[in-house]
């Protein structure tokens, strides 16, 4: 969380962080050391993570609309990794997951932030959960001159993780689950009373941003005796803000509110998620006199909706499922599981357990199976890499139909929908209409239907189209945009 003056750099100090978060640089020499650290999630409970300059989340990084960035990441850890700029659109050779940072090495990562937004950066190594789940994860803001109006501006970071009561990693899922979900969950990396309140005054006027960082879980929320009143998702402005008394966020969604400080002096409220028993409550403090009324910065932006598009027939339909399958493994054998179509990198699978991880020896292609059932999750009944490519031009306006089948059995699942290289625009549920425009960059689709999107690729390149629940992607559902054409 921040307060209101941010200029172009990162959060850096005390007095503008409510949630502490490491020393940072200038935007233009950003440098991002990607290293192990012990955690604190509270007093009594820490835990070993992976980070972005020791602290979980990793630095946040805040620019303005417009400014060039320059980024270096420096591994540090015993494993290979990249970083993936969530829902920026920069040059297909910067997106991420092409780039490959070595053990020891570093990676320059060099763009212009053009559209402002709440963002977020995480690594997206094959398996992607394996490193996310460890913590390298941090938001990316965007930032306006309207964003310095509010009387505060914070960012919220929801996560979950594993553990026993001494901190010590869970492996696999818990018992009944196919996705790996947690027993504690997070704000900024804290949790119960560990996480600091907000402070409010009367009459004051704040923007909240949320992040959802989890790999697998929903976080449903609500701050009792304070309307939401949303104004962008995933970063988007919408032309007609709504409000409601409760947000929901699939894996990788973002959204941004307002929320008008109606209380008075000495009272506390709480902003809570649908399981405050995992440790998600966030205490609202109201501390000295009242202010007059502060007005919305917001100025909702004209219509850009594709003309047309609700009548246009999809361009692809994507049908997403499930199977088991058995995999048959070789004991210590260094192989290649997986090598993408767009030159990233190699995944390693250990099943001893159900999931699959990279070693933490650092030999990143270690495999070690049994022969025993795994999920695996398609697109139009196959699994990546074995997917069907969807070829587009750059600026062709596409559509695309989700339609998740994935209800048999005893594990229907939602699936939340991301691409990269670009972000779309919602054009129907089940063939109505959304209630307003909106835009995004990960949706999600409710078992049993289908969502419409319409999107228009500004880069050439290969780009990733996934699901963002983790398990689901490393397990097979994602597939390829590709792109032709010069910009």
């Amino acid at each position: 969380m921040y307060g209101q003056k941010w200029r172009s750099c990162l959060a850096a100090t005390a007095a503008a962080v409510l949630f502490t978060f490491s020393a940072t640089a200038q935007a233009a020499d950003i440098k991002l050391d990607i290293k192990e650290s012990v955690w604190e999630l509270k007093p009594g409970l820490s835990t070993t993570v992976w980070t972005y300059n020791g602290t979980v989340p990793g630095t946040p990084i805040v620019v303005h609309e417009g400014e060039n960035v320059t980024i270096e990441g420096v591994n540090h850890l015993p494993v290979t990794t990249n970083i993936h700029w969530h829902g920026l659109v920069v040059p297909n050779d910067q997106d991420g997951p092409g780039r490959i940072i070595e053990l020891g090495a570093s990676f320059h990562y060099e763009f212009t932030a053009k559209e402002a937004g709440t963002y977020w950066y995480h690594s997206h190594y094959r398996p992607v959960l394996t490193q996310v789940d460890m913590g390298l994860y941090a938001p990316f803001i965007v930032k306006t001159d309207a964003d310095d109006k509010y009387s505060g501006d914070h960012i919220l970071v929801l996560d979950d993780w594993y553990l026993d009561e001494h901190g010590n990693r869970l492996m696999g899922t818990a018992r009944g689950d196919m996705e790996r979900y947690g027993n504690i969950e997070t704000v900024n990396g804290k949790t119960g009373d560990a996480i600091e309140p907000l402070v409010f005054r009367p009459g004051e006027l704040h923007k909240l941003r949320f992040i959802n960082a989890s790999t697998a879980a929903y976080h449903t929320l609500q701050l009792a005796g304070h309307p939401f009143r949303v104004t962008h998702t995933d970063g988007h402005p919408l032309v007609e803000p709504y409000t409601t008394d409760k947000i929901t966020l699939a894996p990788g969604e973002r959204l941004d509110v307002e929320v008008a400080a109606n209380g008075k002096d000495g009272q506390i409220y709480h902003l809570t998620s649908d399981r405050p028993e995992l440790g998600i409550n966030i205490p609202i403090e109201y501390k000295g006199e009242a202010v007059s009324p502060v007005a919305s910065p917001f100025v909702p932006p004209v219509s850009k909706s594709f003309p047309g598009i609700a009548e246009k027939t999809p361009d692809y339909v994507l049908e997403l499922g499930s199977t088991m399958m058995n995999r048959t493994a070789v004991q210590g054998e260094k192989m290649n599981a997986m090598h993408d179509m767009a030159g990233m990198n190699h995944m390693s699978m250990n099943h001893d357990d159900g999931m699959m991880t990279n070693d933490m020896n650092g030999s990143t292609n270690q495999m070690k199976m049994t022969s025993m059932p795994a999920m695996q999750w398609t697109i139009n009944g196959k699994a990546f890499p074995d997917t069907e490519p969807l070829k587009v031009k750059v600026g062709q306006v596409v559509k695309v139909r989700f339609w998740n089948k994935d209800t048999q059995g005893m594990h229907p699942m939602d699936h939340p929908m991301h691409l990269h290289g670009t972000y779309f625009q919602v054009v129907s549920l089940n063939g109505k209409a959304p209630e307003r425009e909106t835009w995004k960059d990960t949706i999600n689709v409710p078992a049993g239907q289908y969502v419409d999107i319409a999107f228009k690729m500004e880069e050439p390149g290969m780009w990733m189209l996934h699901c963002h629940i983790l398990d689901h992607e490393d397990g097979g559902m994602m597939t390829m945009v590709e792109a032709e054409g010069a910009k």
